[in-house]
């Protein structure tokens, strides 16, 4: 299947966090692969300058508020483990030794949690 949808987006996402399972909003789950950055620079005489850095792999996540999140607690926690899955397209992502990062924001109307990431140093992406 991950071969015929190697160009298929979209459709149900899932997330949980240490075997809690969380429902993404339509918002959606970005994620930020690479474990390093580029920018590029111009020095006084026009020519180029690249300066790369270490950064670690990351998902901006937003979903919907469960009940019973104890917001502090999860903050807390020094390392989690996170699977975000491509239900419908074959893909999964994973985050292990990873921590929960931002700050938390409840749109009360919506429901909609947005502010947080996931950031570690082990990121996997795996086909099915």
């Amino acid at each position: 299947m991950a071969d015929d949808c190697c160009n298929s987006f979209g459709g149900r996402v899932s997330i949980a966090i240490d075997g809690v399972r969380y429902t993404p909003s339509e918002a959606d789950i970005t994620l930020q692969p690479a474990n390093r950055e580029v920018t590029a620079q111009a020095n006084q005489d026009g020519s180029a300058a690249f300066m790369a850095k270490p950064r670690l792999p990351s998902a901006d996540i937003k979903f919907r508020n469960n009940c019973g999140i104890a917001w502090s607690e999860l903050l807390l926690k020094c390392k989690i483990d996170a699977t975000i899955e491509e239900e419908d397209n074959g893909r999964t992502h994973m985050f292990t030794a990873a921590r929960i990062t931002g700050t938390p924001e409840v749109n009360l109307s919506s429901g909609e949690v947005s502010g947080m990431k996931i950031e570690g140093p082990n990121y996997k992406a795996l086909a099915a």
